[in-house]
């Protein structure tokens, strides 16, 4: 009974150390000017983006149109001077027919944007006369409204020009809109399912990427504080109340969730930012994610983030100094984005046994695993519990033996141990 009361005693005070330096980097690190910095830089440049398309576009400009203008802004005036019967249809809802005197009007009033003449000579002349109320320049907004205004007036015509000929109006729809829709099969008779869209690519790239990056500032973060408290022997003094275990996993702790919240942080930014900006991301803001999904994604962001802190401590303690810390922490960061090289793969063939290996090694598991479970329309429960049983193992055992290596070259300044110190180290008990 004393025996296992002793040891509970000491495992709660390992916990107890282990929270207390996890504390102290955490502080250290939320404080550090580079971090806030560098966790407000990506909600301020949505911010800036936001802001500056907007104004771009008109919607936050003196007199813009902004969401209140709504129709006007699609709006299509056509003044018909020819001889032919122009007839709006389901496929020009747009179209307002007018005459040029009512149209130029209707332009200086601020009622509409631009006014279209078909000449009287059409279509022998096919030259068309386009008033515009402002000189928009390269307005971004005036670009497209006039580019979606060119391609129903040209609709217009067409379905003008087919009616001259005594096509049945059946036939001019269909010239007009020769495909309805597509339905996809195999040659068995199977339907086919959509493909991963431009968004469902793009949502797990930039989440790995950020992955990614939140990494090489928190590894920097540990490699500081490695290599500083080692180069100036502050170590010493704290190892002398701090064993190397709690010492080194309470920096591992401490820094990981500094990370995590820088990563928290960008992450609500984007989930903000996704609706604000829909209509210039494309199919990006129609992409979602499921509760379960994102609950694994964070339990890899974490596991990520301890596995590559026990690394990057373990590179702190090897490492003479800082410079050849950062170089050494280089091949780390490079394992990292190693499924980033392979993203075709991910697209064409998610079940393929390199994104299985990929999935199995700990350098690779949290983004090969990110972008899996993004790309895939239902969760691969199997693979998910091998990866996360590999990357866990992987997650314990690097941890021990950062501190039990960094308990050994705690006294070699400058010096580069050997392999075979390192590996007795590495096994070294006590």
């Amino acid at each position: 009974m004393t025996g296992r009361t002793g040891r509970r005693s000491r495992r709660a005070e390992a916990a107890s150390l282990v929270a207390l330096v996890a504390k102290r980097d955490y502080v250290r690190t939320v404080r550090r000017r580079g971090f806030v910095f560098g966790t407000l830089l990506l909600p301020l440049s949505i911010a800036g983006f936001f802001f500056i398309s907007s104004f771009a576009s008109g919607e936050l400009a003196p007199g813009g149109g902004g969401t209140d203008s709504g129709p006007r802004d699609f709006a299509l005036l056509v003044a018909n001077e020819s001889d032919l019967t122009l007839a709006p249809s389901v496929l020009t809802p747009h179209v307002r027919l007018v005459e040029r005197a009512d149209g130029l009007a209707r332009l200086g009033t601020g009622q509409a944007d631009e006014l279209y003449v078909v000449p009287d000579g059409y279509p022998t002349d096919a030259t068309v006369l386009r008033f515009e109320a402002t000189n928009s320049g390269f307005a971004i907004d005036a670009l497209q409204r006039q580019a979606a205004q060119l391609r129903e007036l040209g609709l217009l015509l067409q379905s003008a020009l087919l009616a001259t000929s005594d096509v049945p109006p059946e036939t001019v729809a269909r010239v007009m809109a020769p495909i309805g829709a597509i339905s996809a099969q195999t040659t068995t008779g199977e339907p086919v399912g959509a493909g991963p869209s431009l968004g469902a690519f793009l949502l797990p790239f930039g989440f790995t990427m950020l992955f990614v990056l939140s990494i090489f500032i928190t590894s920097g973060y540990l490699l500081q504080s490695v290599t500083e408290e080692k180069e100036n022997r502050v170590v010493e003094i704290v190892l002398s109340s701090v064993p190397a275990l709690p010492l080194m996993a309470g920096k591992i702790v401490g820094l990981g969730a500094a990370g995590l919240t820088q990563v928290i942080i960008w992450a609500l930014s984007a989930v903000i930012a996704v609706p604000l900006l829909g209509d210039r991301l494309g199919d990006v803001s129609s992409v979602s994610l499921s509760p379960i999904t994102l609950g694994l994604a964070m339990l890899y962001f974490a596991l990520g983030y301890l596995a590559y802190g026990a690394m990057f401590s373990a590179v702190g303690a090897l490492a003479p100094g800082s410079r050849e810390a950062q170089q050494y922490a280089g091949v780390f960061g490079f394992a990292a984005v190693v499924p980033l090289i392979f993203a075709g793969v991910f697209l064409a063939d998610p079940q393929s046994s390199l994104i299985t290996a990929l999935a199995l090694i700990p350098f690779t598991t949290p983004a090969t695993m990110l972008l899996v479970l993004t790309l895939t329309p239902e969760v691969p429960w199997l693979l998910v519990v091998a990866s996360l049983v590999s990357l866990s193992v992987f997650t314990l055992v690097a941890t021990v033996a950062s501190a039990r290596v960094f308990r050994a070259t705690l006294l070699l300044y400058g010096v580069r141990p050997s392999v075979s110190q390192m590996i007795s180290a590495v096994f070294a008990r006590g």
